[in-house]
This record gives structure tokens, sequence and C-alpha cells, in this order.
């Protein structure tokens, strides 16, 4: 009874601050973004890993994909996946490894137009490794690989929640993206 009353009251001056949980209409997208396409063209595969883990993000949060037509489309750029060495044990061999996941991309409106600019996003996190049990510390980096890869589409449709660039239907007045090449 008295873990009731504590978690009550933890309730109200949560509450009472402000705090909110996070919910689906708190990251729901614009409407100009209802539907969209999905690409990876630096991949030879139709639908890539992170392609189908990107379109999920997507679909939970009431997005339309589309695989053709006029919609804009989220482009994803090369992911890197960089193990670091963070600890080493006493033999000299490493012990903790930082995975370090990267994933570039952009949002681009029909007939080309860059509607948000390239931005990167990391995601990173660190396991140990015993040698002595190799095939469970593959599985385990396999584990936080496909973990890392949810994470970093969750921000990119946060990323994409906070769009505030042209809508796509009017998109024809917004100016064509010039390259500058160095």
């Amino acid at each position: 009874m008295r873990g009731l009353a504590v978690v009550g009251l933890a309730a109200l001056l949560l509450a009472g601050c402000g705090f909110h949980l996070r919910s689906a209409h708190e990251f729901a997208l614009p409407a100009s973004l209802s539907v969209l396409r999905v690409r990876m063209p630096s991949s030879g595969l139709k639908y890539p890993g992170l392609v189908l883990v990107v379109r999920h993000a997507l679909e939970d949060r009431g997005v339309r994909i589309a695989d053709h037509g006029k919609a804009p489309t989220v482009v994803l750029g090369g992911e890197m996946m960089t193990p670091v060495i963070v600890t080493l044990n006493s033999n000299g061999g490493a012990s903790a490894y930082l995975l370090d996941y990267a994933v570039t991309f952009s949002l681009v409106g029909p007939g080309g137009r860059l509607l948000m600019a390239p931005r990167t996003v990391r995601v990173q996190r660190e396991y140990s490794f015993n040698p002595e049990n190799v095939l469970a510390m593959a599985r385990e980096q396999s584990y936080l690989e496909r973990r890392m890869r949810v994470s970093a589409a969750r921000q990119i449709v946060w990323a994409l929640a906070a769009y505030k660039g042209p809508l796509v239907a009017s998109a024809g007045s917004a100016a064509p993206h010039k390259s500058h090449a160095p």
C-alpha cells in the first residue's frame, strides 16, 4: 500500500512539472510528408536492411510508403559501422569495444529538389568482448547492430517530424538545390 502511495505521489509530481511520456502524436510527421519513398542508391539491393527498418519506422508514424510516383524521397547514404577498441585486457587483447554507427540521409522532393540537406545520424553502443566465448560475442554484436539501425531510423523519423520546409504540393516554388563543389 505504501509503495502505491509513493508511485502515485511521484506521478503527481512529474505531471505537475510538465513531464509527459512520449507518444505517437508528439512526433507526427507534417501532412506534406504523409506519403514518402525510401531509397538507398549506394546499395545494389532493392530493399537493404536499413531501408526496411526506416520504412517500418515511418509506417509506425502513419506514413504511407510509395514505391513509385512523385512522393518526396528519403535518400539514405552509405552506412558505416566502426568498432573502436575501448579497453585492453592483461594480454593486450581487446576486452571492450565501442560500436560507432553512422548513416547519412536527406529529403528530396519530386523533380530532385533538395528539401532537407544531408544530415548524419550517429549511434554508439559499448559491449564487452570475451575471447573464450567468441560465438556469443558475435551474436551480441549482430544484435547490437540491428538495435543501432532501429535507433538511427527513429532519429531519422524525428528529424523528418521537425521538417518545416516547403510543402510538397507547393514545392515548385522552392529554389532548386545548387551543388557547390570545392
